[in-house]
């Protein structure tokens, strides 16, 4: 899973590409329990579906502006370049998959 700059995130957005995003903050990691989680289910999604969809993961810490769209952590699916599903917080691995059958 490659970080993304927050170019790089723009460059995929006006390419309109499908992708997953996973939106974490590494300074937060000791106060939001969910993010230890996520960065072990994450990996594991991208091991099951990475062949055939790309993973990134961007840090709020660098990019504070993306707290006022998502709360961290968060796992965000990108269809041609538009946000299609959100969730935040942990959720069960059904709930992932399922929200990764839409692509």
């Amino acid at each position: 899973m490659k970080e993304l700059s927050q170019q790089e995130l723009k460059a995929l957005l006006d390419a309109k590409e499908t992708f997953v995003l996973y939106v974490r903050s590494e300074m937060k990691k000791e106060k939001i329990r969910e993010i230890f989680d996520t960065d072990i289910v994450v990996p594991e999604l991208e091991k099951s579906l990475g062949k055939s969809l790309n993973f990134y993961y961007i840090n709020v810490d660098d990019y504070p502006y993306l707290l006022k769209e998502y709360l961290v952590p968060a796992v965000v699916i990108f269809k041609e370049g538009k946000e299609v599903v959100k969730l935040e917080g942990i959720k069960a691995w059904n709930e992932y998959v399922e929200a990764l059958s839409c692509l």
